[in-house]
């Protein structure tokens, strides 16, 4: 373990951050906006998941002005068991995670800590996870940021309330004692590990707590290759959250989201069981939605990619829920 600076005080809540071969310039502008928090006593905890180049020399040379702690695992560890080590170092009662692509509002670590510490009993704390303010994003990472952009807005306008498939680590506050409690996250999920921790967490009996004031902009590099593997991930890992955790009923809630879904995504579904037509109306959508973002016709753009992501995860999931159990892999390759 490196340790950047000492704390030297004691620190009433720890950021905690995985991070992995993330470009230099975007790491340092996660920890610069970490370092013009106007709360003063934290700290920040960063664990290197067996990265090709180490990040303790770089987060050395930006001279942070307030305590971080680097710790390295030499081989990859995945995300969930490299913040559940993050945890285990921290003494402070309340934990925050952020990604290491994120830019935390100055006000960010305040607001949870006062979220945490005015709770009764166990809690939870979730902020938004927003795109960058004026930046013109890649369409598929647009369309990321306006699904969760308008689901905050529902959280912040109260039409609807914060649950545990709230829970994104890009921006989520615990006490450290709850987190210990619950055993931390589960370490054979390489994907909605997040969502799942959520889950034993109301289990526990958590009141999750939406403060839309508590921002992160999460500042993705994601490709469109990497963007379409991701729901086929995440279907398989909600049937291995369904597996690992019977009583979350993961998969009762995802059925009936996917039953509410605009009717023609339905008709496009049953067009798509076969293969060809699946691989062409994909191509399709994608080629498409990419254009129309190019002419600045966002609306349609969005929904030829809520196109993408309906075809790819559905067809994952019925993959999936047909393999026998304990057949499906933990880590996606």
């Amino acid at each position: 373990m490196a340790d950047i600076q000492g704390s030297g005080r004691d620190t009433e809540l720890d950021v905690v951050i995985a991070t992995r071969d993330r470009p230099a310039p975007k790491l340092a502008a996660c920890l610069d906006a970490l370092r013009h928090q106007t709360f003063e006593h934290f700290g920040v905890i960063m664990v290197d998941d067996g990265g090709r180049d180490p990040v303790a020399p770089r987060v050395g040379a930006s001279r942070p002005t307030r305590p971080v702690r680097v710790i390295r695992n030499e081989e990859s560890i995945g995300p969930a068991a490299s913040r559940n080590k993050g945890v285990a170092l921290s003494d402070a009662p309340y934990v925050l995670f952020i990604d290491d692509d994120c830019i935390s509002h100055p006000e960010l670590v305040a607001r949870h800590h006062a979220a945490l510490g005015g709770a009764a009993g166990p809690a939870v704390s979730l902020g938004p996870i927003l795109a960058p303010p004026g930046r013109r994003l890649p369409p598929w990472t647009h369309w990321d940021a306006d699904r969760l952009g308008r689901e905050y807005a529902r959280l912040g306008r109260g039409e609807s309330a914060p649950v545990w498939t709230h829970c994104y680590t890009g921006n989520l506050a615990v006490r450290r004692a709850d987190f210990r409690a619950i055993g931390g996250f589960e370490e054979r999920l390489a994907r909605q590990e997040d969502i799942e921790l959520g889950f034993r967490l109301s289990r526990l009996g958590c009141r999750f707590a939406f403060d839309p004031d508590a921002v992160v902009w999460h500042d993705s590099d994601r490709t469109l290759r990497t963007w379409t593997r991701i729901p086929a991930l995440s279907a398989r890992f909600d049937v291995l959250i369904d597996q690992l955790v019977p009583d979350s009923e993961r998969l009762s809630s995802v059925r009936g989201d996917l039953s509410r879904r605009h009717r023609l995504l339905r008709l496009a579904r049953r067009a798509g069981r076969v293969p060809a037509a699946h691989r062409c109306a994909v191509t399709g959508a994608i080629g498409t939605g990419c254009l129309l973002h190019a002419l600045r016709a966002d609306r349609p753009s969005l929904a030829a990619f809520s196109l993408v992501w309906d075809l790819e995860y559905t067809r994952a999931l019925a993959e999936a829920t047909a393999a026998p159990p304990g057949r499906l892999e933990h880590r996606p390759v």
